[in-house]
């Protein structure tokens, strides 16, 4: 069941998409609040909101901004822009608050969206708030984890009835899938060696499941990927392999930007050698908030989409 309770109109922007900005992404939350103090908190002055609310209890969902119009929920603009945004009343640290009722309105919600607006059901267009990118070098320390890792995305894919993949070989030079629901990355291809990461980010160490890396070396039952900028290594019995576009960065360093918005500044630089999978490419846009309406631009430019980390980013396409 649905009811509309309709969030403070200075949390959101109205707009007319998908007219004016395709709707290329859903963000999945958990709220970390109760679902009314939720409900109360998209209702105060208090500049966030998100398109539909979902209670713990019995999967009862509120609507809260109309998919139309821009809920502020990501922390990023211009994922915003692109995105709906759904809270599930849960807590990170809880694994038995995401309940069996919530997961299966999540299903529904998703399914009712991914048809309205020919969002595809993989991993490169269904994100964790912890996937989504910061939009600025300021703002990393600021982005969020949720709905973490006792989230099963798995379980979802399944109920959304997307099957797990046929094993396929894993090959260097080519991509693969992670299969689990989430798997840690380690330092050396050995279970005594120590995780990568800077232990600062809970998931600096850690993919989920149908991420999509490129395989860059293999020992025995390990392979490895380009994570964060650095060698990260896993089991092969965690992937399967897929053929996928491969975007290989030459002799010149590349920008990774968290914002396809024009003037973005970059946050991250991929170096020479380093290889990742395109899951998507994305036109880039300029988007304002002009006393609470939208009003939206192409700028020209053209972005592939990949897993820099845990978060996706964005590489400029340079122009022929």
């Amino acid at each position: 069941m649905t009811e509309f309770q309709p969030a403070l109109a200075e949390n959101y922007t109205t707009a007319n998409r998908p007219t004016d900005v395709n709707i290329h992404y859903i963000v999945i939350h958990a709220t970390e609040l109760s679902y009314q103090e939720t409900i109360d908190r998209f209702q105060s002055s208090n500049h966030v909101s998100a398109h539909t609310v979902i209670r713990q209890q019995d999967g009862h969902r509120a609507e809260m901004v109309a998919p139309e119009n821009i809920a502020w929920h990501a922390g990023n603009w211009d994922i915003n822009c692109r995105s709906l945004g759904i809270e599930q009343e849960a807590y990170v640290e809880d694994d038995a608050s995401y309940t069996a009722a919530m997961i299966d309105a999540l299903v529904t919600q998703i399914l009712e969206w991914s048809q309205r607006y020919k969002i595809p059901l993989n991993r490169a267009h269904l994100l964790g708030h912890d996937n989504v990118p910061a939009p600025t070098p300021e703002a990393v320390a600021q982005m969020h984890v949720d709905p973490g890792w006792y989230f099963d995305w798995e379980k979802l894919f399944l109920k959304l009835g997307i099957t797990a993949d046929p094993y396929s070989p894993v090959k260097v030079g080519q991509g693969i899938r992670i299969t689990s629901n989430y798997a840690d990355l380690l330092q050396q291809p050995s279970t005594n060696s120590q995780k990568i990461g800077s232990g600062v980010d809970k998931m600096s160490h850690r993919v989920s499941y149908g991420q999509e890396f490129v395989c860059v070396a293999q020992q025995g039952d390990w392979i490895a990927i380009i994570f964060d900028g650095q060698q990260a290594w896993l089991r092969r019995s965690q992937v399967v392999g897929v053929q996928r576009p491969i975007l290989t960065v030459g002799d010149k360093p590349l920008a990774l930007y968290g914002s396809t918005q024009l003037g973005a500044p970059a946050i991250a630089t991929l170096v020479s050698g380093e290889q990742y999978v395109i899951s998507d490419q994305l036109a880039g846009i300029k988007t304002t908030d002009a006393m609470g309406h939208l009003t939206a631009e192409t700028t020209g430019n053209l972005f592939d989409q990949i897993w820099y980390n845990h978060r996706i980013g964005y590489v400029k396409v340079s122009k022929k």
